[in-house]
């Protein structure tokens, strides 16, 4: 089995066809976690976004949200931004607003 652990994958379509496209284990409770949002940057994205964090906060005792946005909405999110999120959050977040 792959470990996963800081593996961020582009869905942007560039990716090797050949590269391991097996599913990162979901973790096994969301209770205590820390919680990712990364928002593009686009109206709305963060309202949505929100939202998601209060629900899964509420209902499934995510311990702390932490929202990040992207410097352009038109460009792929920056390598050191990516490396924060692996490094500060259990799990993450991605929303496009509008």
């Amino acid at each position: 089995m792959t470990d996963w652990a800081g593996v961020i994958l582009d869905p942007t379509g560039d990716a090797d066809r050949g590269a391991d496209t097996t599913l990162a284990p979901r973790l096994g409770s969301l209770r205590g976690a820390t919680l990712g949002l990364l928002d593009n940057g686009k109206p709305n994205g963060s309202v949505l976004l929100g939202e998601i964090g209060d629900h899964l906060r509420d209902r499934y005792g995510v311990r702390e949200v932490v929202m990040y946005t992207k410097s352009y909405f038109g460009t792929p999110v920056d390598q050191t931004l990516t490396e924060r999120i692996v490094q500060e959050c259990d799990f993450a977040i991605a929303a496009i607003g509008d």
